[in-house]
């Protein structure tokens, strides 16, 4: 019997979780857009070197995330990380740039989907239609979807997924059928730490943006302590194996030497070109619906997080208390659903008023912000591990989950920050001086949080001191 604001415990299971992190991912999204460009502006035949890399930096975070997962369990993730470890007002600030990078993303995809449905059926059917109408009418599909059983949409999610990136290992293994020369100079250290390493680092560890997602349903897994672990892992490695493979197959079919300069030609039909000649016209056709589900997928996957971000700390007598009401019947946060759609909606038709493009505009300043926003948060929650367990010294974990690991990724986390910020002009597409006001939202952001913390603290201090209790832990 649902009480009103529960999640429905015990609804998912180990692989649907998975497709949750993994379709945030959207891989064919970051094969198609982000590679090429990756291999244009970062560093050429090291990308496949540059994503093992990323994996390697958040499978160390990893360590530290998952050993904290396993005492506390909520669907806040990050924003209840914080606070269990670094306190109410930190908390406040993470919760602040996690809705911040969420409602960020999801713009740039939702816009990415309208003007890709928009390019495909002018160009197939001679439908001319405004991009933003397929943005809008995307949006009302994925609400239905967020109010619905949650296991359903993992279930279609998970469908999506696998033809997703079935199609580009379909690309990949006829290029191995192909007479290539087998190199390794992708995984040489000389080639990977090139002068734009840190460019292709950006663009690899953007490629994992939204494997929180397993914490974030820990609520309503069937073992959260188990399941919560197992997915991110296994989800970490197959997004880093699927981008390391299909990287170093597309740089082994152009070459080492080459590589850079053939993507350079024309990045957004260098993909498109690879796979008609390996395989024909038709799988272009194919990759192109295809693109357009993985971006609904995608954009399912931040919709359900962002909800349980709203749905969390509403619960927590931080926001409008309506959010913390879960649906009678599929026990899902319907009301944050709703709300958090119609906000993207109105986005979209603000947007679409003011007349901007839906790919220069919205997608690469929301996309670019998202990523800086993302990998922030990250690095708060490394710090937030460390001192959760300096304070909990009585719990059994090791030294390298509870210090080591999240010491090096926070360091691992702020550095490609700061390649993040000193990049904002390549990362999106834009040189006015413009771009630099996004660090210094995220700054304003935080700060706000700490500010907000502090006030609580003084003027409502059993909210403050009560938001410690409402995390359940195990």
């Amino acid at each position: 019997m649902n009480n009103g604001n529960n999640l429905k415990k015990g609804s998912l299971g180990l692989w649907t979780v998975v497709f949750f992190v993994v379709a945030a991912a959207s891989p064919l999204t970051g094969v198609v857009g982000a590679m090429p460009l990756n291999f244009m502006l970062g560093n050429g035949a090291g990308v496949p070197g540059s994503f093992g890399v990323a994996a390697l930096l958040l499978i160390i975070f990893s360590f530290g995330f998952i050993a904290m997962s396993k005492y506390v369990v909520n669907a806040g993730a990050f924003y209840t990380y914080i606070v269990q470890g670094l306190g109410v007002g930190p908390g406040i600030s993470g919760l602040s740039v996690a809705m911040l990078a969420y409602t960020a993303i999801q713009l740039s995809v939702t816009a990415m989907f309208g003007f890709f449905t928009q390019h495909l059926l002018t160009s197939h059917l001679g439908i001319d239609i405004p991009w933003w109408i397929y943005a809008l009418a995307m949006q009302a599909v994925v609400i239905l979807l967020g109010i619905a059983k949650v296991e359903i949409g993992g279930k279609i999610l998970g469908i999506l997924m696998i033809l997703e990136v079935g199609i580009i290992l379909l690309v990949d293994i006829a290029i191995f059928q192909k007479p290539i020369d087998l190199e390794f100079t992708s995984f040489q250290p000389s080639t990977i730490f090139t002068s734009h390493f840190g460019i292709s680092m950006v663009f690899a560890i953007s490629s994992f943006i939204g494997f929180e997602a397993a914490a974030i349903y820990s609520e309503e897994c069937v073992n959260p302590k188990k399941i919560v672990s197992r997915a991110t892992f296994i989800a970490v490695f197959l997004i880093a194996i699927f981008f390391v493979f299909t990287s170093w197959s597309f740089t082994l079919y152009s070459s080492s030497r080459s590589i850079s300069a053939i993507a350079s030609k024309d990045p957004g039909m260098y993909v498109y070109d690879v796979a008609t000649t390996v395989l024909g016209k038709w799988s272009v056709d194919v990759m192109s619906v295809l693109l357009l589900t993985s971006l609904f997928a995608a954009t399912q996957a931040f919709h359900n997080s962002l909800a349980r971000y709203m749905y969390t700390i509403s619960r927590d007598g931080l926001f409008w208390s309506k959010l913390s009401q879960t649906h009678t019947k599929h026990q899902t946060p319907y009301i944050a659903s709703i709300v958090q759609g119609i906000i993207m909606m109105l986005s979209i038709v603000l947007f679409a008023l003011m007349h901007f493009d839906p790919m220069i505009d919205i997608f690469s300043w929301c996309s670019a912000f998202g990523s800086m926003a993302i990998l922030a948060l990250q690095f708060g929650v490394s710090l937030a591990v460390i001192s959760y367990f300096l304070k909990n010294k009585e719990l059994k974990v090791s030294l390298w989950s509870r210090l080591i690991a999240p010491a090096l990724s926070s360091i691992g986390m702020v550095l490609t920050l700061y390649l993040v910020i000193k990049n904002l002009d390549i990362m999106s597409g834009s040189n006015s001086p413009m771009i630099y006001i996004m660090p210094a939202i995220l700054f304003l952001s935080i700060i706000l949080g700490l500010i907000i913390g502090a006030f609580l603290k003084r003027k409502h201090t059993h909210l403050y001191n009560n938001i410690y209790s409402l995390v359940k832990k195990i």
